[in-house]
């Protein structure tokens, strides 16, 4: 089976990431990876061009490795928090998703969104209520929990840029627990505006 594939774009998010941690973490971290893959992520990375998955989770796990400190899953959630504030915040590649005050204008192209970053699987979009939704992940090959946390840090913080305060992202099913689909609970209240401060937590 062919190896799913990724945009440079999700790879850059995390070299930002990196770079937030100053150039001596940024070294430990590249240094746990192999010349090749350090060819890749030191090279010209262009947002748009496809590149394997496996080397986004070996980055990750580099990641994991060098910083964390016991709470594992909270790293991954900042991963996905910071991704999202990269790339929805000011001058992010994706701001045109966001509408200020309108959170579901964002998660109604999230499916858009993951089909243009991932060659593999797709997400659905399901309005929950006035302030609520359910994003699903189906037809993935990949199957990580790593991964799901992730993509609660991006979901808060693209609500949380669209104008929503209180946000919850619950994932009520996993493919890593054995389900047919992850699937994320989103809810939130009526903010006043986009926060641009910077990723922050919730």
């Amino acid at each position: 089976m062919a190896e799913p594939k990724i945009k440079g774009l999700l790879l850059g998010a995390r070299l930002m990431f990196l770079n937030a941690q100053g150039a001596e973490k940024r070294g430990q971290v590249l240094g746990r990876l192999s010349p090749a893959d350090r060819a890749i992520l030191t090279g010209v990375l262009l947002p748009n061009s496809w590149f394997g998955a496996g080397l986004l989770h070996r980055l990750d796990e580099a990641i994991a490795e060098t910083l964390v400190q016991g709470k594992r899953g909270q790293l991954y959630r900042e991963l996905g928090r910071f991704s999202a504030q990269s790339n929805l915040g000011p001058d992010g590649i994706q701001r045109a998703y966001l509408r200020e005050g309108d959170v579901h204008f964002l998660l109604r192209h999230v499916p858009r969104m993951y089909s243009y970053v991932h060659a593999d699987g797709r997400r659905t979009y399901e309005s929950a209520g006035e302030r609520a939704a359910i994003i699903r992940t189906l037809d993935s090959q990949e199957v990580d929990a790593d991964e799901c946390r992730t993509t609660i840090g991006w979901l808060e913080r693209g609500i949380e840029l669209s104008g929503g305060q209180d946000v919850r992202v619950v994932e009520v099913q996993c493919r890593a627990k054995g389900a047919p689909h992850c699937e994320y609970h989103c809810s939130w209240e009526e903010g006043r505006g986009r926060p641009e401060e910077g990723p922050g937590r919730s």
